[in-house]
């Protein structure tokens, strides 16, 4: 969108405020279909399903990160774009591969500082067909048109130094994305299923033009589909210094759809010193820097997210916009807390919300989440990731506001670089020692790179840096505020996520760190452990009717990658590239079986054809490999199709005739309790 059309559209959107015109509520309709889970362009057309959650989805990541974790170094920037190619396949370089359902969510990349002309083409391949081929540069400038286009591509100008695809591309089979030559870093989100239902293949025929342009009014407007009209509850309120004061309370069923405030004298302090808390149902959720929340962690600043929005008005108030859906079965209070010595007068408040008599059973049964928002702050620990969230029970991340203040170090490749940009995020979900997302740099996960091409501030809908500051309005030295949204790349758990990110590589440099992270939560686990057989131990292989051919038993003694790889696990490893038979006990009561194997990931691409009980399901693939640190959890979800009302299960694993021996030392049964449809 042209800068004076973007102006226009924030300026008329807060004259028709001042007027007291108001948009239309939004309500959540009952997701039918495919059930609860929101697929494709789905994603950004159904947001009011947002707070819906799902026991049979996993998001995984493939990237670039190093291998060896990095040195101790402090003079030298990490290696993260020693991870490479895959595989040779497809356009040249394989960066990402799947067999069975999913959806590519996010594809990032850089290098040369953000001109990835040397790249040369991008190749997408779904279910057999290539849905994009094409030279990278050209893709992420928009030249193939819509959907192709600027805000869910990005080039190095609109993304400082990164470029992006975040077009969702679903897949019923199989999915492959490659690239042509000289690759640097980068970072692929997907989701995988259990099941094809509900799936279409990803068309680039489909222009989705009302998806860009929802995306291209960020900031500007609420971007959940239109609904029923909501109630208002608008309130002026002054707030003494050290006092509380609610500015909204309600009855359900219903949801919160809409947050509106208007500071007529802000300042940063009063951004970092008052605070909004959230009440649903009992228990509060919420209890943020009101700035941090609205993506203005450092203070006064200009933020058009999809989600959220910071915008100073003309006469020099500030308007804070909240568009989340955020459901209740009983009550709802929403309160601010002014924590600073000075009162503030004249807030201006609106809150909506819309009656909705699905909301109370979709919570009381976990269908849906409540909306959670994990904010602290203190000085980063030597050592030790930095954690956005540590949950238990089931939920799903969707997004962060991050605000950091850090001092710039000289190193062996700058005289003053900002190093704790170097610091990789690492997510964990469910027990599993292994990471399934381990990125590549701090800027990467924001989808810039190279220090955000020397600072640059952004603002897009998804991502951004709306602020970066250097020695100068309560910054030491080098401070910044960046945002991400993970909407069609929300992280799924079942009963645990750990989410953290490095502060410089290795943890070697101490900033102070401030966060608040987005999510959909629910306090019980959705998923239980069962059955347990370890193959290279011959009771358990007894116990289990445990049978294969042509294996040998290997002793290991490595460690995991992610932030434990300085802790060596010794263990014992069964491989084989013939068929592997064994049982295992279950729920009967399950509604799906996640099926974590414990393997040596020295050899990468291992894959095997599963079946249940005889009957084919899919293909286990794991492309993933670490000679430095061998040690891999990952995990198979089984289709409840498969398995429910069954007390045991014969599983059989058939190695590809094309794979590496396929390697364990543990299979693990976790049973999925929670809804699926």
């Amino acid at each position: 969108m042209p800068v004076a059309i973007r102006a226009w559209c924030v300026v008329s959107a807060l004259a028709l405020s001042a007027a007291g015109v108001t948009m239309a509520a939004q309500a959540p309709a009952e997701p039918s279909g495919t059930g609860d889970r929101l697929i494709g362009w789905d994603t950004y057309r159904r947001l009011d399903r947002l707070p819906y959650l799902r026991s049979d989805t996993q998001a995984l990541q493939l990237s670039s990160f190093d291998r060896s974790g990095g040195d101790f170094d402090l003079s030298t920037g990490n290696r993260n774009g020693t991870g490479g190619c895959l595989a040779d396949g497809g356009a040249g370089c394989v960066i990402a591969e799947d067999r069975g359902a999913g959806e590519v969510d996010s594809i990032w990349l850089t290098r040369d500082g953000g001109k990835v002309t040397r790249i040369g083409n991008i190749r997408v391949e779904l279910d057999g067909r290539t849905v994009l081929d094409a030279p990278l540069q050209s893709v992420v400038n928009g030249a193939l048109g819509a959907p192709f286009e600027w805000p869910l591509v990005a080039n190095a100008t609109q993304s400082p130094g990164g470029v992006y695809v975040k077009v969702p591309m679903p897949y019923r089979q199989s999915m492959r994305v490659s690239v042509a030559s000289n690759l640097e870093y980068y970072h692929v989100d997907y989701r995988q299923f259990p099941t094809a239902d509900g799936v279409t293949t990803f068309s680039p025929a489909d222009p989705a033009r009302d998806v860009l342009a929802t995306l291209r009014k960020a900031g500007t407007a609420d971007p959940k589909p239109a609904g029923p009209a909501g109630a208002h509850d608008k309130r002026t309120v002054e707030l003494p210094a050290g006092a509380e004061v609610t500015i909204a309370e309600a009855t359900g069923p219903a949801g919160v759809s809409a947050i509106r405030l208007q500071l007529p004298e802000p300042t940063d302090q009063l951004l970092g010193g008052l605070r909004l808390q959230m009440d649903f149902d009992g228990r509060t959720t919420v209890d943020s820097p009101l700035g941090e929340f609205f993506g203005a962690g450092l203070g006064v600043a200009t933020v058009r997210s999809l989600m959220f929005a910071a915008v100073p008005d003309p006469g020099g108030s500030l308007s804070l916009s909240a568009w989340w859906p955020m459901p209740f079965a009983h009550d709802a209070r929403i309160t601010l807390v002014n924590t600073t010595d000075e009162p503030v007068d004249a807030i201006a408040t609106d809150v909506t919300i819309t009656p909705d008599a699905r909301w109370a059973p979709a919570l009381a049964t976990g269908r849906a989440g409540y909306f959670t928002a994990r904010s602290h702050a203190a000085p980063t620990m030597p050592g030790q990731d930095w954690l956005f969230a540590d949950e238990r029970g089931h939920g799903k991340f969707v997004g962060v506001s991050h605000t950091i203040r850090g001092f710039r170090i000289k190193t062996a490749f700058s005289d003053a670089a900002p190093y704790f940009l170097e610091g990789a995020e690492r997510v964990y979900t469910d027990g599993a020692a292994s990471p399934q997302w381990y990125g590549t740099g701090t800027e990467d996960l924001y989808e810039g790179g190279w220090y955000f091409k020397d600072g640059t501030r952004f603002t897009d809908p998804l991502t951004g840096q709306p602020d970066r500051r250097t020695a100068t309005a309560g910054c030491p030295d080098y401070c910044v505020a960046v945002y991400r949204l993970m909407l069609a790349d929300a992280i799924d758990y079942h009963s645990a996520l750990r989410f953290g990110i490095e502060h410089g590589k290795r943890n070697m440099v101490q900033p102070d760190y401030s966060s608040t992270a987005f999510l959909y939560t629910q306090p019980n686990d959705t998923l239980a452990p069962g059955d347990e057989l370890r193959p290279a131990d011959p009771v358990s292989r007894l116990l289990h009717g445990y049978a294969d051919a042509d294996a040998s038993d290997r002793l290991l003694v490595s460690e995991y990658e992610g932030a434990e790889d300085t802790r060596p696990v010794v263990g014992s490893v069964r491989a084989t590239n013939a068929a592997i038979t064994f049982h295992v006990d279950t729920d009967p009561g399950n509604r799906g079986i996640l099926l974590r194997r414990t393997s040596d990931q020295a050899d990468g691409f291992q894959s095997a054809d599963v079946a249940i009980d005889g009957v084919p399901v899919g293909n286990w693939l794991q492309p993933r490999a670490n000679t430095f640190h061998r040690w891999l959890d990952d995990t198979y979800l089984l289709p409840p199709s498969a398995t429910a009302g069954k007390a045991q299960l014969t599983v059989t694993l058939t190695p590809a005739p094309d794979s590496p021996p396929w390697t364990a030392s543990r299979y693990q049964v976790e049973t999925l309790s929670g809804p699926t449809d």
